[in-house]
């Protein structure tokens, strides 16, 4: 099975999944999800990944349609032999389910059943394809405030590639690439250390939508964007969630 259907079907079902799954539950999914996202290119990594991202997913009852028939009967194939989503297609998932809407009705058993003559094997009917998904992702992450890039890096100090998140619309190409402006110094107008720090375990040059995802998304370990959290909570504690991310379990 290839790692991306399952995260197609996630999305399909992101309305079903907030009721299948308690806030604490739903949290957790989204961290191991996260994890995904983190192991790249890394198979191993991935593969526990897979596994733990399935395990998290124990509320959802048998009879879910595709999804609960995937979770269910070939579990073993997705784990044991995963075909590594894309980077793309892994924001694109997490944007969806983070923005997927707030279970009704306060807490309800985990795998309860839904209302009397509901289909609960039919994936919602906004079937987002995952084209449009991915341009979501990517305009969210643009639209964040951002300033000119320079080559080489950091737009001020000619620093690493690594150092700071470069971004570049593909529909837009006339635009140049973009920095986004939370990892400046809003009075020096150089990286702040402890994004610099971050952006290095993100590995910003090689994903830097991913790490652009990670700093402006919601973080289920902050509670809120890391971006929004700058100077409001401690360096050490951001740096530890993306550590905590990345790092092998």
């Amino acid at each position: 099975m290839d790692t991306n259907d399952l995260l197609a079907l996630l999305v399909r079902y992101r309305e079903e999944l907030r009721q299948w799954l308690d806030d604490e539950q739903y949290r957790q999914f989204l961290t191991m999800l996260e994890r995904l996202r983190a192991a790249g290119e890394d198979t191993e990594r991935a593969r526990q990944a897979v596994t733990a991202l399935i395990g998290s997913l124990w509320p959802v009852p048998e009879d879910a349609g595709e999804l609960g028939r995937l979770l269910y009967s070939d579990e073993r194939a997705v784990a044991e032999a995963p075909v590594l989503p894309s980077q793309d297609m892994v924001i694109a998932s997490l944007e969806a389910l983070y923005a997927a809407p707030a279970r009704a009705g306060g807490p309800a058993t985990p795998g309860s059943r839904p209302a009397e003559g509901a289909d609960r094997t039919a994936p919602p009917a906004d079937d987002d394809s995952v084209a449009d998904l991915l341009a979501a992702a990517r305009r969210r992450l643009l639209a964040a405030p951002s300033r000119a890039a320079l080559p080489g890096g950091d737009p001020t100090t000619g620093g690493g590639p690594a150092d700071v998140i470069v971004l570049s619309d593909p529909d837009d190409p006339e635009a140049g690439p973009r920095s986004p402006d939370f990892q400046f110094d809003p009075d020096t107008g150089r990286p702040l250390e402890v994004v610099v720090r971050i952006n290095r375990l993100l590995l910003a040059d090689r994903d830097p939508w991913g790490a652009a995802d990670w700093w402006l998304g919601g973080n289920s370990w902050l509670g809120g964007a890391p971006a929004a959290l700058l100077g409001r909570v401690p360096d050490d504690r951001l740096a530890d969630a993306a550590r905590a991310l990345v790092e092998e379990d």
